[in-house]
């Protein structure tokens, strides 16, 4: 946030002459289209059994979706017993965006990129349902979490928090943010536990934000008077998170910068790193992290970035 202030590495063994390959990505959307073998096991396009979970492999195999087809992400086993049913199955997804003052263009470039993302989420299923919850030192999940009934609703909320970006208030409670830290942790633990994750769904958060967080007893902008307490901790959220069984897509900076009130001494924890000896969000929930320096220096897309997460995850054990 910009705040306003009143002032897999490959090792090289000597002398070993054998190695495990590493394991071909699992056959995505794009790839399934594209006539070549991209998983290396002798069969392309809907020819391939990876492929038949997508409906425009005709629906060949609308029965449960094998293991193999997860990604080849952190987890290294299924969670529970919990499958996709079918191939047709919903996906919710619900974007949790810092609305600090500092981020106004990532509002813009998640509007701009909304209808490309829909697209993709309509190419696997026709139940999606797109939600949003917004926060700077607290947390509004917007419209009750229900949901947007196109992309065009969509792509008009964002703009409307693109505008309150530059208030450099909190969604909730109006105070004034003047500290670096944002309520993330506050944010997602609102999305896990007040929206309504459908059943069989295919549960995905995209998080967005450029500073890190931070725990109860600790209280927002509280250096300069009043502020917003913290009210979920670490290990609440990842606990709301896997009890609903939602996969985190983070976009957050590896590295710190000055945020107008100071710099946050690490940004990366919790997303790229462990926080407090427990794992990062996006690797335990079996989701996808992204240096979201990457995005502002114009190296990466955030539709791009999302697209291939949904396709990925879809009809995937969780």
């Amino acid at each position: 946030m910009r705040a306003l202030v009143p002032f897999g590495v490959l090792s090289l063994l000597a002398g070993c002459s054998c190695s495990t390959p590493p394991r071909p990505p699992a056959e995505t959307l794009s790839s399934c289209q594209n006539g070549e073998d991209d998983d290396a096991d002798g069969a392309s396009d809907c020819a391939d059994d990876d492929c038949r979970r997508f409906p425009f492999c005709g629906g060949t195999d609308a029965g449960l979706v094998d293991a193999d087809l997860r990604d080849a992400g952190p987890r290294d086993a299924p969670r529970g017993d919990a499958r996709l049913d079918l191939c047709t199955a919903p996906i919710d997804l619900v974007f949790v965006l810092d609305v600090s003052t500092s981020m106004a263009m990532e509002a813009a470039a998640l509007r701009d990129g909304i209808g490309r993302i829909y697209a993709a989420a309509e190419a696997l299923t026709a139940d999606t349902r797109f939600s949003l919850v917004v926060f700077v030192d607290d947390a509004l999940v917007v419209d009750g979490c229900g949901g947007f009934a196109t992309a065009a609703a969509l792509q008009s909320e964002f703009d409307t928090w693109r505008a309150f970006c530059a208030s450099n208030q909190s969604p909730v409670s109006g105070a004034t943010n003047f500290d670096c830290v944002e309520a993330s942790l506050d944010a997602m633990y609102a999305a896990a536990t007040g929206c309504t994750w459908r059943e069989g769904a295919t549960h995905i958060l995209i998080h967005v934000t450029d500073d890190t967080f931070e725990e109860p007893p600790y209280v927002y902008s509280d250096s300069f008077g009043g502020g917003v307490p913290a009210v979920a901790s670490y290990s609440q959220t990842v606990a709301a998170l896997l009890a609903n069984e939602v996969r985190v897509g983070a976009f957050a900076m590896r590295t710190p910068e000055d945020c107008g009130a100071g710099t946050s001494p690490n940004t990366a924890r919790g997303f790229f790193e462990p926080y407090a000896g427990m794992e990062a969000l996006p690797s335990v929930t079996g989701g996808a992290v992204w240096d979201l320096r990457d995005v502002r220096e114009g190296r990466l897309d955030m539709a791009t970035a999302i697209t291939a997460m949904v396709e990925e995850e879809y009809c995937t054990v969780f």
